[in-house]
């Protein structure tokens, strides 16, 4: 079973935070959008942590595929002070159009390094997808996430989103 939430409360200010970059003692974050092969590659290693199933000779251009038919990705990196940044987080968005929600962004894809929770991560993740929402004049954010996904859930209840409905799958 996958749960259903929205975020409604998109205010103007509510992006405009600094989200791009945060501290957190040594290490420093930044979020940034994917756009490379190198890119997508550096993220394969946190998404496999709920996507079992993910095919890592396939994953670069299963991507590429998905962003030709308007998927975005976001990830954050972590650099200490002598290394190159490592993904510690992922975000994967699509603008859609539901005739009970108008125009929205829907959050596909949401993780982070299960050793790296707790620091912000989450947040910069969330506050770029709103942002992605002010862009694109979406009112709505949605999230899909399955059931068993209790500390991504813990994040988007936090950060104001309402469980709106369920969706189901059936498979053969």
């Amino acid at each position: 079973m996958i749960i259903n939430l929205i975020n409604e409360t998109l205010t103007a200010n509510s992006f405009l935070q600094p989200f791009l970059q945060s501290s957190n003692g040594k290490n420093k974050m930044q979020i940034k959008e994917i756009q490379s092969r190198e890119e997508i590659f550096e993220t394969y290693s946190v998404l496999k942590q709920i996507y079992d199933e993910l095919n890592q000779e396939t994953y670069i251009e299963d991507i590429l595929n998905m962003m030709q038919r308007g998927y975005k990705m976001a990830a954050v990196f972590e650099r200490h002070e002598d290394e190159n940044g490592k993904c510690i987080g992922v975000v994967g968005i699509r603008i859609i159009r539901k005739l009970h929600y108008g125009k929205a962004v829907e959050i596909e894809d949401f993780m982070i390094d299960r050793q790296r929770r707790n620091i912000g991560v989450g947040k910069m993740l969330i506050r770029w997808v709103e942002w992605q929402a002010a862009v694109f004049g979406c009112k709505k954010i949605i999230g899909v996430l399955e059931t068993k996904r209790l500390e991504s859930q813990r994040i988007f209840s936090r950060e104001k989103f309402n469980i709106d409905g369920f969706f189901f799958q059936k498979s053969d």
